[in-house]
């Protein structure tokens, strides 16, 4: 049986849950969908999917031992999430930044909403490989350009051949959970990186009032100067600030400049609670049941889509399949 993996890791979602009275016994954490009654779940249940991060082998079987090197990364960085909500916590540690960045970059690479958002990728991909292969007359042209340029003859039967055979790899249900897993550390790597660049600030929470977060829990935006956020955008871009909430009552802001501390208005956190809900792809947590974020969930909640209205990587041209090609065969 493949193992049962948090897409949000528990003990995460535990620093916004009510602790049992029970020893060892999980949390209990507010659960908000949109269009849905609102309840309260415990940590155990909360996004929890068998073989999320298994990967499928030739021979068909699950190798899950990347579930392993998420555990460490997430066991290395408890203490490091607890501890970076207090008011004793030290922003200048370098351990504990890079430790922190790589969490918050890992969660964010995890998240439902860029797994969708890979498998629509592979998706096109594969419609294009699909049509490429009925292309008689551009499969002709490649050869006949390699040919002349390398003046090593390719065939179009050959050519055919080896782009049936990747075709076919393509096609295999593994192939879409394969790519997400493989590339989950290797997209994680430069966000830590842009994160460590950033100047870090803790924004802790008024009294009464509380951050929520998300299933996508590490998000960004464009602040306004009239106190707007405009959420969902590249971490690369100039002025964009990452927001990653640690507890209800603290939030790592990253590419904020100014002291380490800083207590938020009533309204400030709201703008906050709105890109965390409007950035997610289903789920909304909260420790206390609160009717503004209901409503609020039920509004916006998931408006912005990965890919499409927010984390667009603007200038970047995509090539198609052709184009991949071409450049493969080292043709122009």
């Amino acid at each position: 049986m493949a193992i049962g993996s948090h897409i949000i890791p528990r003990f995460y979602l535990e620093q916004f849950a009510t602790p049992s009275k029970r020893r060892n016994a999980p949390g209990r954490v507010w659960v908000y969908q949109k269009d849905h009654e609102s309840d309260e779940r415990a940590t155990t249940v909360q996004g929890f999917e068998r073989g999320y991060f298994g990967f499928v082998r030739p021979d068909g079987t699950l190798d899950e031992s990347l579930e392993t090197r998420l555990a460490k990364v997430e066991g290395d960085c408890q203490d490091t999430l607890v501890s970076a909500r207090s008011a004793l916590f030290d922003l200048r540690s370098a351990s504990r930044r890079n430790t922190l960045a790589l969490y918050a970059a890992m969660l964010f690479c995890r998240a439902t909403q860029r797994r969708k958002h890979n498998e629509k990728n592979w998706t096109k991909v594969r419609t294009q490989f699909d049509a490429l292969l009925n292309d008689n007359a551009f499969i002709a042209e490649l050869c006949r350009d390699f040919t002349n340029k390398h003046r090593a003859e390719l065939t179009p039967e050959r050519l055919t051949k080896v782009l049936t055979k990747v075709c076919e790899g393509l096609n295999l249900p593994s192939a879409t959970r394969n790519s997400f897993v493989e590339e989950l550390f290797d997209s994680a790597e430069p966000i830590k990186e842009l994160l460590l660049k950033k100047p870090w600030q803790i924004w802790r929470a008024p009294d009464g009032v509380e951050f929520v977060t998300s299933d996508n829990p590490l998000v960004t935006f464009m602040p306004y100067g009239n106190g707007l956020l405009n959420p969902g955008h590249g971490f690369r871009k100039d002025g964009v600030v990452a927001a990653f909430p640690l507890a209800p009552n603290a939030c790592l802001a990253m590419g904020v400049p100014g002291s380490e501390s800083v207590v938020l208005d009533t309204e400030a956190v709201t703008r906050v609670n709105e890109v965390v809900v409007q950035l997610c792809d289903r789920f909304v947590y909260s420790k206390t049941f609160s009717e503004d974020i209901h409503n609020l969930v039920d509004e916006l909640g998931g408006n912005k889509k990965y890919g499409e209205s927010a984390f667009v990587p603007l200038g970047i041209v995509v090539p198609t399949v052709k184009d991949f090609l071409r450049q493969y065969l080292g043709l122009d």
